[in-house]
């Protein structure tokens, strides 16, 4: 498999006492370190202007002369200014007396302590004798990626009885399972899964559901979906964020794409570009997906909370999500709901049935007048357009009758399973769409 991943260089290697020395001197004691790493990071995302900052202060033709404050670094201390808005003041000392500047002064200033900086983190193409070393790559952002840990999001047990008792880790050690994170269009592989429980209720915490004890009975368990889960179990060892369950979710109703070929675009498009060798997506992950996000939408819509048996199979995991969202076949937070997209009003025959010789069908008159059909056989040919025309109107009639439409603007609701478009399979004026126990969560 061919990477597009391009050649990057390793994030800035050097002491952190330096690089402290360095902001003390150079800048006002009461920067915060926000400002300090947006300067940092300002500088390890713009290698390239950094490649055209240092080319100009090392001249290599006759013409060129040596210019230390180039435009190029100007740009990037006005962007700068702008960014940090009031916070730029802290970008000088006491002693550099910011107030007395021009505003000329400042992105000179701005720009010197920038170049400075630069060649302290070695984001510099050439060494002190002038001698080129090579071009900036982009810089590699590998080695201070944060450490990942999915773990419950309520802090104390929201049961009653509990009264807010803190919740405990579970789970020893080195029997934690590390799993796979899809995190946006990025992969993160053995991040820790933690779980908690309540030591008095016993009240399991998941990082995506809730384990309550007699759910229907003594030993059975309810799982309660948390709509404001961050992240979703979408396979045995792999969790997705909000934002990739969200874009499945999208990607269907947008683009009417199946699972299939989602996974087919996000495989092309990021997997290939990931710098681990983690396993490509499935069909029945991205499925799993859109079932999950699905279910938090819609429950979030009806301002509700689902709780079902635990450990059901994603099939039945649609039924029971229906059976408790839905009603007489209409999902609460679809309800009343019409748009040009997804309803149609019904109509029993065509706006405009013509009377007109069957010549005008065959669409190449290009809005001229067609001349009646003269010639042998002519009549009958006017003959069998007539009752072609009355055909179809018997067959649209009888159609009309099985689906039991009584007026002529019922509504006529389509759905997208999987990237099937199909209507509805029972009485349009009921909307009891009952083919896929998913199709009525997606209606």
């Amino acid at each position: 498999m061919v990477s597009a991943t391009m050649n990057q260089d390793p994030f800035p290697n050097i002491e952190f006492k330096l690089f402290s020395q360095f902001i003390e001197d150079h800048f006002s004691a009461k920067i915060t370190l926000a400002t300090v790493l947006t300067l940092l990071f300002s500088l390890t995302e713009n290698s390239d202007l950094l490649n055209l900052h240092a080319r100009q202060q090392n001249p290599a033709t006759k013409k060129e002369h040596n210019i230390m404050l180039s435009g190029w670094m100007k740009a990037l201390a006005r962007a700068l200014e702008k960014r940090l808005g009031t916070s730029t003041n802290r970008l000088f000392k006491k002693s550099e007396n910011r107030q007395s500047l021009s505003d000329l002064d400042v992105t000179n200033s701005i720009s010197t302590k920038l170049d400075s900086m630069s060649k302290l983190l070695s984001l510099y193409p050439f060494n002190k004798h002038g001698q080129f070393l090579g071009k900036l790559q982009p810089i590699s952002q590998r080695e201070i990626e944060p450490v990942h840990v999915i773990c419950p999001e309520a802090m104390e047990c929201e049961t009653v009885e509990c009264n807010g008792r803190s919740i405990q880790q579970t789970v020893r050690d080195e029997n934690v399972p590390q799993v796979t994170l899809i995190k946006g269009t990025k992969i993160y592989e053995d991040v820790p899964l933690l779980t908690g429980k309540c030591p008095n209720c016993q009240t399991r915490y998941y990082a995506d559901h809730e384990r309550v004890l007699h759910y229907a009975g003594p030993n059975e368990c309810g799982k309660v979906y948390l709509n404001s889960a961050k992240y979703l179990k979408v396979g045995q060892n792999v969790w997705v964020d909000r934002v990739f369950s969200g874009s499945v979710l999208n990607a269907m109703y947008s683009f009417h794409a199946s699972s299939s070929a989602f996974v087919e675009f996000w495989n092309d498009s990021f997997w290939s570009s990931q710098p681990r060798n983690c396993r490509k997506l499935s069909c029945r992950q991205v499925w799993q997906a859109f079932v999950q996000e699905s279910i938090r939408s819609v429950v979030t819509g009806s301002n509700i909370t689902l709780m079902l048996q635990d450990a059901l199979p994603i099939d039945e995991v649609t039924k029971e999500a229906f059976n408790n969202l839905g009603a007489n076949g209409v999902i609460k937070s679809a309800s009343d709901h019409a748009c040009s997209e997804c309803t149609h009003e019904y109509k029993k025959t065509a706006d405009v049935i013509t009377g007109e010789d069957p010549a005008a069908l065959v669409g190449i008159d290009e809005n001229r007048v067609v001349p009646v059909l003269v010639g042998e056989n002519a009549d009958l040919a006017a003959q069998d357009a007539a009752q072609a025309r009355e055909n179809a109107a018997n067959i649209q009639d009888r159609r009309a009758d099985a689906m039991d439409v009584d007026n002529s603007s019922a509504p006529v609701v389509m759905a997208v399973v999987d990237g099937i478009v199909m209507g509805p399979t029972v009485s349009i004026n009921n909307i009891n769409c009952q083919t896929l126990h998913i199709t009525n969560i997606i209606i």
